[in-house]
């Protein structure tokens, strides 16, 4: 356990590091197999900032139910590697994988920290909702530019294939968030 802690603690600064394009980022993942799977710890990181969102809209009215909400947020985590495994063999980058996904999984979670911020700021009274939907619409951008940036990072591709390679989980993450919504919105 304190050496998934540790992990997490190195995968955590790691992404910040790429994600704010400074040097050293790449050496603060264990791309290994077991680092691999070790990385999907990284949902027990989101999971504390996953809560705090669903009770910040709670707070907002802005409801969503848990299991949906809880779903989404595990569906869309186990398919990125499927997606990812697809992405790579398309562009020929399969060697690439393992590390696109552990840097991805430790990187979304600023992700989650960044939702979470943003509700915080309106349930403390700092933004209102009209400020907090224009943070969220600059966050989808947001979205897309971590995404790219990783595997721009731990691919190795050029630009235009990096953004396009990180264009297909995006996609099915959001094919699935629709899918679960709707299946559970016909209930």
């Amino acid at each position: 356990m304190i050496r998934l802690i540790a992990e997490g603690w190195l995968g955590m600064q790691g992404a910040l590091r790429l994600l704010t394009f400074r040097p050293g980022g790449e050496a603060c993942f264990d791309v290994s197999l077991t680092g691999f799977w070790r990385s999907f710890g990284g949902l027990l990181l989101a999971l504390p900032l996953v809560i705090l969102i669903y009770f910040e809209r709670e707070f907002l009215g802005v409801r969503i139910d848990a299991f949906i909400q809880f779903s989404v947020v595990l569906a869309t985590w186990v398919s990125f590697p499927i997606a990812a495994a697809l992405a790579v063999m398309i562009v020929g980058a399969q060697h690439r994988f393992l590390p696109w996904v552990v840097v991805h999984n430790w990187g979304v979670v600023w992700l989650y920290g960044v939702i979470a911020a943003i509700l915080s700021l309106q349930v403390i009274g700092v933004i209102n909702a009209e400020l907090r939907d224009f943070l969220f619409y600059l966050y989808g951008y947001l979205r897309i530019l971590v995404h790219w940036r990783i595997a721009y990072v731990t691919l190795g591709l050029p630009t235009i294939t990096a953004a396009f390679t990180a264009a297909v989980p995006l996609l099915v993450s959001n094919i699935i968030l629709v899918a679960i919504s709707q299946a559970f919105a016909a209930n």
